[in-house]
């Protein structure tokens, strides 16, 4: 029906909701190249940075890959400060933790002000 399954129709049309999840749990892997975002080991699970428990998402940008045992040990901590006493912590890891939270973010600029939207 489609040339590739990557044409945004077919994902629309033929992806089901379990490939749908396996591919953003899979794109989020290769990001970080299947290593621990905090130890640098091979990652087993993904971690919310910002725990469910504290209202934090599920979206990508709230998630890293760890292995089992960073995972497990962070538990629904705070990461920064969690982070800051491993043993692995390096300040590269963090920059890079942090810098993965704000891929998402949007800044919207624009060239009007209240007093162009006659609200001054």
């Amino acid at each position: 029906m489609f040339k590739t399954e990557n044409e945004p129709l077919a994902l629309l049309v033929e992806i089901t909701p379990r490939l749908a999840k396996k591919r953003f749990r899979q794109s989020i892997y290769e990001a970080w190249n299947h290593l621990c975002a905090y130890c640098g080991k091979p990652a087993t699970s993904l971690d919310h940075i910002i725990p469910k428990f504290k209202s934090g998402s599920s979206n990508r940008h709230n998630l890293v890959p760890a292995c089992r045992c960073c995972n497990h040990h962070k538990a629904s901590m705070d990461m920064e400060e969690w982070y800051r006493q491993q043993d692995c912590f390096t300040e590269q890891r963090l920059e890079d933790i942090i810098n993965w939270t704000q891929d998402d973010k949007i800044e919207f600029i624009t060239e009007f002000s209240l007093d162009n939207l006659g609200c001054a």
